[in-house]
C-alpha cells in the first residue's frame, strides 16, 4: 500500500511536472511566437520601407556602389543622406536655396530661353557666348559712338570755324557795301545831272532829226523820180540784151574740132577732140571749110554745112566719126572743121550715182564698187553730189539692193543693223527713180554711163 503510494506519488509528481513544463513551454512559445510576429512585421516593414529608398535590383548596380562608396569617403554617410546633402548642394549651388527640391528646379528653368532645346549646361554656355559676342559687339559700337562723337566735335569745330570766317566775310563785304553805297549816291547825283544833260542834247537831237527827215524825204522822192528813169532806160537795155541773145552767137566761134585724119575707103574721118574734151558716143558734128564757112546769110540763115559725122569711137584726146551724109563735088578733106551748137566742152555735168555696180567686171554688183562708178565718172570731168535737185544733169542708177530676209528678235544686233542698213538703200534707191522720172532728169544704167563717158571698165580676167 504504502509503496504504491510513493509510486503513485512520484508519476503524479511526474506528470504534474511534464504539466508544468508543457505549460511553461507553451507560455515560452507563445511569448516567442508573439516576439516572432513582431520581428517578422518590424522586417517587413523594414522591407517596405527600404523598398522604397532602393529597389532590390538598384542595390547591386555599379552607379549605386559608386554613391555608397562616395557616401563612406564622404564621412561614412549614409546613401540617402549622401544624395540628400549632395541635393542640397546642388540647389544651394544652382537656385540659392538648399531647400528647393528638383521638382522645384525644373520649374523654375522653365523660365530660362532655350533651356528645353538642350543640356542646361551647354544653353548656359550658349548664352555665355552670345553674352560675349553682345558685349564685343557693344564694345565695338561704343568706340564708334566715342569715335562719332570725336567726329562730330571736330565737325563742329570746322562748322564754327566756317561760321567765324563767313561772318569776317560778311562783315568784309559790308563794309564794302556801305563803301559802294556812298559811292552809288554820288553815281546818282552825277546820273541825274547827266540825265538832264542828255535831255536837253535829246531835245535839241530831235529837232535836227526831224529837220533832217524832211530833208532825206525831199531826196527820196527825187530819188524815186530818178530810179523810175533808170528803170525804163534798163527795160530798153535789157530789152536789146535779150534780142542779141536769142540771135546766138556767130557760129565761128562755135567751131569744136578739125578733121586731122581721112580713111575714104571706111568712110570714116579722125577727128582733133576725144573723151578729154567730153566727147560721147553718138554725138553728131556738121563740117565746113574753115569758120568763115558758117557765117548767116542776109535772111539770117545758116548755110548748112558741106557733111555730117557721127561718132563712133572715142579715145583720149582723138575720136572717129562716120560720114553720115556729104555734098557731092565737095568731099571732106583733112582740116575741115566741125561743129555742134549744143555741144558745150566747158558744161561740168552733174550726176547723183547710187545702187549696186559691177566696175571690176567679175559679175557681182557691190554697192562698194559704186565708188569705183564715181571716180570714173570724176576722172570723165563730172561733179558728183549727193542728191538731186534743179542742177542734177543724170540720175545713175545700178543694180537695185538686195534685201535679206527680216531677222527674228533672237538675232545679233549687228544682223538687225545690216538689215535696217540695207532697207533704207532700197528705199532710197526707189526714191530717187520715182523723184527722176517726175522732175523729168535723165536717168542711166551702167552701160550707158560708160556710153556716156566713153569708157569702160577692163573685163576680169
Amino acid at each position: 500500500m504504502a509503496g504504491r503510494t510513493s509510486t503513485s506519488f512520484g508519476v503524479a509528481a511526474t506528470i504534474t511536472i511534464l504539466g508544468i513544463l508543457c505549460l511553461a513551454l507553451f507560455v515560452v512559445s507563445a511569448v516567442f511566437f508573439g516576439k516572432y510576429n513582431d520581428a517578422k512585421r518590424n522586417v517587413d516593414s523594414l522591407t517596405s520601407t527600404q523598398a522604397e529608398i532602393i529597389a532590390d535590383g538598384e542595390r547591386n548596380s555599379d552607379d549605386v556602389r559608386l554613391l555608397k562608396n562616395e557616401a563612406l569617403r564622404a564621412g561614412g554617410k549614409s546613401l540617402v543622406g549622401y544624395l540628400l546633402k549632395s541635393q542640397q548642394d546642388m540647389m544651394q549651388a544652382v537656385t540659392g536655396s538648399k531647400r528647393d527640391s528638383f521638382a522645384t528646379f525644373q520649374t523654375r528653368i522653365k523660365d530660362i530661353p532655350g533651356a528645353d532645346t538642350g543640356p542646361l549646361l551647354s544653353v548656359l554656355g550658349a548664352r555665355d557666348a552670345e553674352v560675349k559676342r553682345l558685349r564685343d559687339e557693344y564694345a565695338k559700337a561704343d568706340a564708334a559712338r566715342v569715335q562719332a562723337q570725336t567726329d562730330q566735335k571736330n565737325a563742329v569745330d570746322r562748322i564754327r570755324g566756317i561760321e567765324e570766317s563767313h561772318q569776317r566775310t560778311v562783315d568784309a563785304l559790308s563794309a564794302e557795301v556801305g563803301q559802294y553805297r556812298s559811292e552809288v549816291e554820288t553815281y546818282r547825283t552825277g546820273a541825274d545831272d547827266y540825265k538832264k544833260r542828255m535831255d536837253e542834247q535829246a531835245a535839241k537831237d530831235r529837232t535836227a532829226f526831224d529837220e533832217t527827215r524832211r530833208n532825206l524825204e525831199k531826196q527820196l522822192a527825187k530819188l524815186t523820180d530818178e530810179k523810175l528813169i533808170l528803170e525804163n532806160q534798163l527795160a530798153v537795155l535789157r530789152g536789146q540784151k535779150n534780142l542779141e541773145t536769142f540771135r546766138g552767137r556767130p557760129e565761128e566761134s562755135l567751131v569744136d574740132g578739125d578733121v586731122i585724119g581721112l580713111n575714104s575707103a571706111d568712110k570714116t574721118v579722125a577727128l582733133s577732140i576725144g573723151a578729154k574734151q567730153k566727147v560721147a558716143l553718138g554725138m553728131t558734128f556738121a563740117v565746113y571749110g574753115d569758120g568763115n564757112a558758117i557765117k548767116p546769110d542776109a535772111n539770117g540763115r545758116y548755110a548748112p554745112g558741106k557733111a555730117t559725122l557721127e561718132v563712133i569711137s572715142v579715145d583720149d584726146s582723138s575720136s572717129t566719126a562716120r560720114i553720115t551724109s556729104e555734098v557731092k563735088g565737095n568731099p571732106v578733106v583733112r582740116g575741115d572743121v566741125i561743129a555742134n551748137a549744143l555741144y558745150d566742152p566747158a558744161k561740168v555735168y552733174r550726176f547723183v550715182v547710187f545702187g549696186n555696180f559691177d566696175t571690176d567686171r567679175d559679175r557681182l554688183a557691190t554697192s562698194l564698187e559704186r565708188q569705183d562708178a564715181e571716180n570714173m565718172i570724176r576722172a570723165w570731168g563730172g561733179e558728183i553730189v549727193p542728191d538731186l535737185s534743179g542742177e542734177v544733169d543724170f540720175l545713175v542708177l545700178g543694180e537695185r539692193p538686195l534685201l535679206p530676209p527680216r531677222p527674228d528678235a533672237a538675232a545679233p544686233i549687228e544682223v538687225v543693223q545690216e538689215f535696217i542698213r540695207r532697207q533704207r538703200d532700197v528705199e532710197r534707191y526707189d526714191a530717187l527713180f520715182k523723184n527722176a522720172v517726175s522732175t523729168g532728169i535723165p536717168t542711166l544704167n551702167e552701160n550707158r554711163m560708160y556710153t556716156l563717158i566713153g569708157k569702160s571698165p577692163a573685163r576680169a580676167r
